[in-house]
């Protein structure tokens, strides 16, 4: 198995960052996203996420929403763009003085296409959280 973390502080509100983090199916903060379709509600919803440039979606499960706890998890559908194999995450969000600890823990089996290592997955998707982490900020403050 393969983990990794991305933790920030936001300056926003934790409660502004949870109505933009609990909208599951509300991307348009997202600029890595053209455009979302939802199937279903609430939990075990499935957000289609079409990125600039690509034919098929990356799609992604609502396993669980805890609004007390201020945490979600999903599970990134193996296909179409993912290849990453048993992809799941947990967003939680915590008080920290006025802003937020927001954090993303992520796990997956391994890859689907040989030429690509599991860290480099990794790595990359490090980056892509940490810059949706400062766009969840940007939108929170706007709220």
């Amino acid at each position: 198995m393969y983990t990794f973390c991305v933790e920030k502080t936001l300056d926003a509100p934790l409660e502004k960052v949870w109505q933009v983090v609990s909208d599951f199916s509300n991307l348009d903060w997202f600029a890595g996203a053209e455009r979302v379709e939802q199937v279903g509600e609430g939990v075990g919803q499935v957000r289609r996420i079409f990125m600039p440039g690509s034919e098929q979606p990356v799609e992604e499960k609502l396993l669980a929403l805890d609004p007390e706890r201020h945490s979600l998890e999903y599970q990134v559908l193996e296909g179409g763009v993912n290849i990453m194999q048993d992809y799941r995450v947990v967003a939680s969000l915590e008080q920290a003085g006025d802003g937020t600890t927001a954090r993303w823990d992520a796990s997956f089996s391994g890859v689907s296409v040989e030429s690509v290592e599991p860290e480099s997955m990794s790595a990359m998707m490090q980056d892509m959280y940490g810059g949706m982490l400062d766009a969840i900020a940007a939108e929170a403050k706007r709220r």
